[in-house]
């Protein structure tokens, strides 16, 4: 029985695998689609930037964006309050072609 349990596993492991490497085979394939993404990713950032920047309590706080790729914002920093690290996110979330904003700002 424990026997029938590993093989399985191993055979679960061994589909994702093959899954991931199918996957990343046919990003790599198109580096055309790999430069787009890039240009959109780094225009979506900017765009980030500028909006933490165009609001007056956040552009005083130590916060920086960057990309994760994918349209994903990685916000770090510290804020005073949880409120204005909620507002952050909030307004990150609003640019368009973010879609997701991960959060590392620390409150204090």
């Amino acid at each position: 029985m424990q026997h029938a349990s590993t093989l399985a596993r191993l055979l679960s492991a061994a589909l994702l695998s093959a899954a991931a490497a199918t996957s990343y085979a046919a990003d790599a394939a198109d580096p055309a689609a790999q430069t787009q993404q890039a240009t959109d990713d780094a225009a979506v950032l900017t765009q980030a930037a500028a909006a933490l920047q165009q609001d007056k309590d956040l552009q005083a706080l130590p916060l920086t964006v960057s990309s994760a790729g994918a349209g994903v914002i990685v916000v770090a920093g510290a804020a005073p309050s949880a409120e204005l690290a909620d507002r952050a996110v909030k307004l990150l979330q609003a640019v368009p072609g973010v879609k997701e904003v991960r959060s590392e700002i620390k409150v204090g």
